[in-house]
C-alpha cells in the first residue's frame, strides 16, 4: 500500500483485504464477503473512495441491492463519508432502478412512460379475467399457480413466444396462452407487474443505443448480494458493465438461499468466467461470532460442491461451545428451549435472543410453551400460528360443529372455500333463520323453498350435510380424526392442493401442524369444546409486550441479522433438511447453506435441538437426526455427540416391535427400523459425567414406547402410470414426503396436480 494512504480516514480500522477492496477502482472485482465480515462498511467506503480519491462524479456511480432499507442505509453512510453532495448518486433496489429507467425511456416499451404498477391483488384479478375469457377452469389452472409460472418465465427474460420450446405438455401450452392474454391485458391497462419492470428494462438495454447512453453514464457499478440475482438481473448487470467493465459485485455463495424464488447461484460462481480479468478478494475475518461458531459453520458448508471456498476466522477467541439437546418429543424440546431462555434472561434481562426454525409451522409448540411460561416474544416475518388465515378458516368449521349458533363462524366457513354464496345470498340465509334457530336451519329452509339456485344450491346442500354428518360421527372419529375428516370433507385441503403454489404448500403444512395440535390435545383427554377453549386462549395476544427482545422467526427472515444467543430447533430429517429439498443435490446444498446462515447469526452462544419423535400430520413419527448434525466438528460442541452401534437404544433395553403402539406387525416395524438404520448407521447421544466427574456410561437416544409409525402407503417411482377417479390417467413426475405425508406430483392431460396419496384413491395403470 502506498505510504501516503496508510492514515487515510477511509481506510481506518480496515483489515488488509478490506483495504484492498476499497482501493480497487478499475476493472471487474468480485468480493466474497463471509458472514459478519464488515461487508456494508467496505461497500460504503469503496463508493466514498471513488468520489473522494478517484474523483468520480456521484452521478456516474450506480449501486444496486435488494431492499429499500439496505439502499437507504448505504446512501446515508456514504453521505457522512464524503465532502460533496451525493444527491445524484444512484443507490436503489433493482426494481426501483428499473422503474426510474422506464419512466424516462418507457416510450420504447409497450406500456409507455406513464404506466401503473400492478400489485399481487391486481395481478390476480386480471388473471381471473384471462382464465374466464380462455374458458380455463380455475381448479385446473389456479390463478396464483399460473402467475407463478409466468413470473418464472419473465425472470428468465422469456416472452410467451420465446417460451414455446418449454411447453412440452398441454397444461404448459395453455399457461402460455394465458401468459399471452395476460400481457395484452397489462398493455390495455398501461400497466406493469413487478417482473415486467426487470423484463422491459433488460429488453431496452439490449439495444446498442441504450447501452451507449447508460453504459457511458454509469462508469462504476456495484451490486450487493450478487448471489441472490436471477437471470433478468444478471443480464441487466451484464449490459450496463459491457462498456467500462468497472463492475464490483459483493456476495457470499454460501448464503445463497433463495433458489426457490429464481436466484441463480451460478451468477456468482461464474463471475470470473464472465470477466476473466476480474480480481477476487475474500473477506474472511468475522467480527460477529466466536471461533467455535465459525468452525462449525465452515466445517458444515465445506460439504457443498457449489462454492468458491473461504474459511471464516475471528480474533474474538474460541468462546462458548455449541450446545446440542435431543428431547423426547417436540413439546419437551420447546419447554427445554424456554427454560434456557429464562436462564439467560436471569443473567441479563435485556439480552437479545432468537429462536430460528426451518418453516413457519414449527412456531406453534414454541409459542404455546412461551405463553405457558408467561414469557413475552415477538414473531418476525409471519402471523402467529393461531391467527393464520388457514388455521382460522379450519377453526370456523370446528367451532360451528361445536356450536351451530355461531353465526360468525358460519360466515367464514361458508366462504372457505368459495361456494358461490355472496353477500346477497348470505343476507337471505340470515333473514330465514327461525327464532332460536341456527344458520344451518336457515339454509335448510331456503333449500326446501327452492330459493337457492344453481351452484349455490348444490354447494349449500353439501355444506349442511357436512355438519349433520359431523354431529353424528364426531365421537367415533375422535378429536384428531374429526379435524382430518373436516379438512378432507370440506374441500379446503383439495382447494389448496389444486392451487399448487408455494404459498399453498406452506398453508397445507400449517394445517398439518394444527392436526398435530389436535392429536396432542386428544392424548390429554380433551374433547372438541375444551380444545377450542385452549386454542382461543393461546391466540389471545392482549397480554403480550411487543417491545421484547426475544424473536421467533424462520432462518430466511433472520438473514442479515445477528443475536448474542441463537436457538436452532427441529434438527431432524424431513424437518431440516426439509423433505422436498432432500430429493436433489441442488436442493440439499441450498438447505446446507440455510443451516450455515442459521449458525452465523449467533454471536456468543448457539443452541441446537431436536426431538426423538414429533407429531407430523397428527401422528407421532420417529425423528431421524438431521444429517447436518453429523457434519459438525466435535471440538466445537459442548459435549461430543457420539454414534452408537444400535439405533435409539435405551438403558432400559433396545427398541423392539412389542414396544411400538399400533405397529401393525413385526415385519413392518422391522422394515421401518432397517430404513432408519440406513440413515448414517448410527445415532448421536450426549456423553455425561457422574457425580465424581468420571465419564458415565453412554446412553443413546431413547425411542419412546408410545411411538406411532407413519401410515404405510404405496410408494411409486417417477414415471409410474396411474389412474385417478377424478383426473383420469396420468404419469408421476415427482414424489415427496412419506407415510401420511406422501404426496405425488402427477402430470394429467388436463395439467399437473399434487395429490396426497392417502386421499387420492390412486391406482396403478398397468
Amino acid at each position: 500500500m502506498p505510504e501516503d494512504y496508510s492514515d487515510h480516514p477511509l481506510l481506518q480500522n480496515l483489515n488488509p483485504p478490506q483495504r484492498e477492496a476499497v482501493m480497487h477502482t478499475d476493472g471487474p472485482l468480485l468480493i466474497l464477503a463471509g458472514a459478519g465480515s464488515g461487508k456494508t462498511t467496505v461497500i460504503t467506503r469503496r463508493i466514498a473512495w471513488l468520489i473522494e480519491e478517484k474523483g468520480a462524479h456521484p452521478g456516474s456511480i450506480l449501486a444496486m441491492t435488494f431492499t429499500n432499507k439496505a439502499a437507504e442505509e448505504m446512501r446515508d453512510r456514504v453521505a457522512q463519508l464524503v465532502s460533496v453532495p451525493v444527491a445524484q448518486l444512484w443507490v436503489s433496489t433493482f426494481h426501483s432502478f428499473c422503474t426510474r429507467i422506464l419512466r424516462r425511456e418507457g416510450d420504447r416499451t409497450p406500456v409507455g412512460r406513464d404506466f401503473v404498477i400492478f400489485d399481487p391483488s391486481d395481478q390476480k384479478s386480471l388473471m381471473k379475467q384471462v382464465l374466464s375469457e380462455l374458458k380455463m377452469s380455475e381448479k385446473q389452472f389456479h390463478p396464483r399457480r399460473v402467475l407463478e409460472m409466468i413470473s418464472d418465465f419473465k425472470n428468465r427474460c422469456l416472452l410467451p413466444e420465446e417460451a414455446v420450446e418449454e411447453a412440452l405438455d398441454p397444461w404448459t401450452r395453455k399457461v402460455l396462452d394465458a401468459y399471452t392474454l395476460y400481457q395484452k391485458g397489462l398493455r390495455n391497462h398501461r400497466a406493469c407487474d413487478f417482473d415486467d419492470l426487470l423484463l422491459y428494462t433488460e429488453r431496452l438495454f439490449r439495444e446498442d443505443a441504450m447501452q451507449a447512453i447508460y453504459g457511458t453514464r454509469f462508469q462504476y457499478l456495484l451490486v450487493d448480494e450478487y448471489q441472490d440475482t436471477n437471470r433478468a438481473q444478471y443480464l441487466l448487470v451484464q449490459h450496463l458493465a459491457r462498456r467500462h467493465h468497472n463492475l464490483c459485485v459483493v456476495g457470499d455463495e454460501d448464503q445463497s438461499i433463495y433458489g426457490w424464488r429464481g436466484a441463480d447461484i451460478r451468477n456468482i460462481l461464474d463471475f470470473q468466467r464472465d470477466f476473466p480479468e476480474a480480481i477476487q478478494i475474500k473477506l474472511e475475518q468475522n467480527y460477529r461470532s466466536s471461533q467455535s461458531i465459525l468452525d462449525a459453520a465452515s466445517t458444515v458448508i465445506a460439504n457443498n460442491a457449489q462454492r468458491l471456498g473461504k474459511t471464516l476466522w475471528t480474533d474474538r477467541g474460541a468462546g462458548e461451545p455449541i450446545t446440542f439437546k435431543l428431547s423426547d418429543d417436540g413439546r419437551l424440546e420447546a419447554e427445554w428451549v424456554v427454560s434456557k431462555l429464562q436462564e439467560a434472561r436471569r443473567y441479563d434481562a435485556d439480552i437479545k435472543m432468537a429462536v430460528l426454525y426451518r418453516a413457519n409451522w414449527q412456531s406453534r409448540q414454541l409459542e404455546e410453551a412461551l405463553r405457558a411460561a408467561d414469557m413475552p416474544y415477538k414473531l418476525v416475518g409471519g402471523t402467529k400460528f393461531y391467527e393464520r388465515q388457514e388455521v382460522k378458516d379450519l377453526l370456523s368449521y370446528l367451532r360451528l360443529i361445536s356450536n351451530p349458533y355461531d353465526l360468525q363462524s358460519f360466515r367464514r366457513a361458508v366462504s372457505s372455500p368459495s361456494r358461490g354464496v355472496g353477500p346477497t345470498t348470505l343476507g337471505k340465509i340470515e333473514a330465514a333463520i327461525p327464532e332460536n334457530g341456527t344458520a344451518l336451519d336457515g339454509v335448510a329452509i331456503l333449500l326446501k323453498a327452492g330459493e337457492l339456485k344453481g351452484r349455490a344450491a348444490r354447494e349449500m346442500h353439501r355444506f349442511v350435510e357436512l355438519f349433520y354428518r359431523a354431529a353424528n360421527e364426531a365421537t367415533a372419529l375422535g378429536l384428531a380424526g374429526l379435524v382430518r375428516w373436516t379438512l378432507h370433507e370440506s374441500g379446503y385441503l383439495q382447494m389448496l392442493e389444486d392451487e399448487g403454489t408455494l404459498e399453498a404448500e406452506g398453508r397445507v403444512r400449517n394445517l398439518e401442524e394444527f392436526l398435530s395440535a389436535a392429536a396432542e390435545s386428544e392424548s390429554l383427554g380433551l374433547r372438541l369444546p375444551e380444545f377450542l377453549d385452549r386454542v382461543t386462549l393461546a391466540a389471545d395476544t392482549d397480554q403480550l409486550d411487543q417491545t421484547v427482545e426475544l424473536s421467533l422467526m424462520t432462518i430466511h427472515c433472520a438473514k442479515g441479522l445477528e443475536f448474542p444467543i441463537v436457538f436452532m430447533v427441529g434438527m431432524e430429517e424431513e424437518v431440516f433438511p426439509n423433505r422436498q429439498a432432500r430429493e436433489t443435490d441442488e436442493g440439499l446444498e441450498e438447505e446446507r447453506r440455510l443451516f450455515y446462515v442459521a449458525i452465523t447469526r449467533a454471536k456468543s452462544k448457539l443452541y441446537l435441538s431436536g426431538a426423538r419423535r414429533r407429531r407430523m400430520m397428527g401422528s407421532e413419527v420417529l425423528g431421524m437426526p438431521s444429517r447436518f448434525l453429523r457434519e459438525l466438528p466435535s471440538n466445537a460442541l459442548e459435549t461430543p455427540i457420539r454414534w452408537g452401534t444400535e439405533l435409539y437404544q435405551a438403558g432400559q433395553g433396545a427398541w423392539t416391535p412389542e414396544r411400538v403402539r399400533g405397529g401393525g406387525g413385526g415385519a413392518s416395524v422391522a422394515s421401518e427400523l432397517n430404513r432408519i438404520r440406513s440413515f448414517f448407521d448410527k445415532v448421536r447421544a450426549n456423553a455425561e459425567v457422574d457425580s465424581e466427574g468420571k465419564p458415565a456410561p453412554v446412553q443413546l437416544a431413547v425411542l419412546p414406547s408410545t411411538i406411532v409409525p407413519s401410515v404405510p402407503a404405496d410408494s411409486w417411482s417417477k414415471g409410474t402410470r396411474i389412474r385417478s377417479p377424478r383426473f383420469g390417467r396420468g404419469v408421476i413426475t415427482a414424489a415427496t414426503g412419506s407415510g401420511e405425508g406422501l404426496t405425488y406430483t402427477i402430470r394429467f392431460e388436463t395439467g399437473e396436480k399434487r395429490i396426497v396419496a392417502r386421499f387420492g384413491m390412486l391406482e396403478r395403470d398397468d
